[in-house]
């Protein structure tokens, strides 16, 4: 099975950002094998800036899930659009909210 690429929208790596994820200062990105997150790097939001909030996007592209405590419509429908999933969690943990998705995925795929 291949690894499915996560971004998850941090302030200091360890925690799932609260509020808008195009404000986050990182997005901790992790490969996910099964349920087995290995952590790829810790990326610097260059977009942090912008007024649109979809332009964060453009430096996920080698992502398949962003992660983070809320979306906005406009910016799910933006990653619909380029084939990203949004996953929204309530965890605070940046692994546990990978773990979180992980299983979920892993109960679809059971069902």
């Amino acid at each position: 099975m291949l690894p499915i690429r996560v971004a998850v929208a941090t302030e200091d790596g360890k925690h799932v950002k609260e509020g808008e994820f195009n404000k986050a200062k990182y997005f901790a990105i992790y490969d996910v094998s099964g349920k087995s997150p290995t952590k790829v790097e810790l990326r610097v939001n260059t977009r942090i800036s912008s007024e649109d909030p979809s332009s964060a996007l453009e430096i996920l592209r080698d992502c398949e899930v962003v992660i983070s405590k809320e979306f906005s419509r406009d910016v799910k429908e933006a990653m619909e659009s380029m084939g990203l999933i949004a996953h929204e969690t309530r965890n605070t943990d940046v692994v546990g909210a990978i773990i979180e998705f992980a299983e979920k995925v892993a109960r679809l795929k059971e069902g």
